[in-house]
């Protein structure tokens, strides 16, 4: 009886989370497969309750940028301020690797915003190497746009 009343009370707590797609950090998930989660929870935000991307965005920032950015509240400051706000509801992005070391993977992310202009940021993403996402790959740091023009 116990046994199904913990199953329950899982399903209860984890449907949400996994009814929004919500994924962490998880050794079995490449680099690419990081950057392209976060990407996909800018790109719609505020889904399935505002501001949702920025918080999973946060969830795979690695331990060492979080020092960083701050807090989640801080680090959603950031993300509407000028550098980065185009990532919220942009029309598209695309993903190219530039290098890769054993513990980390630059990649170049081209962004079109919601308004047709063209961006890229250098997206690195490094593994953790200890606490309870070792293993995992997480955001280090995402460079300035750098304007690219606009979309047809």
């Amino acid at each position: 009886m116990r046994s199904k009343f913990l199953w329950a009370v899982l399903v209860l707590v984890a449907a949400p989370a996994l009814a929004a797609g919500m994924l962490g950090p998880d050794p079995a998930l490449s680099p690419a497969d990081v950057v392209e989660t976060q990407l996909s929870a800018l790109q719609t935000n505020d889904s399935p309750e505002v501001d949702a991307g920025i918080a999973r965005t946060w969830a795979f920032a690695h331990p060492d940028n979080k020092r960083v950015t701050g807090p989640l509240a801080r680090f959603a400051q950031m993300i509407k301020g000028p550098q980065y706000r185009m990532l919220l509801g942009h029309r598209a992005h695309e993903i190219e690797e530039v290098a890769r070391s054993e513990d980390g993977v630059v990649f170049a992310v081209t962004v079109t915003g919601a308004s047709g202009e063209v961006v890229i940021y250098q997206w690195q993403v490094g593994k953790v190497v200890e606490g309870k996402e070792a293993g995992a790959w997480m955001t280090t740091a995402v460079s300035p746009p750098i304007r690219a023009g606009n979309a047809i």
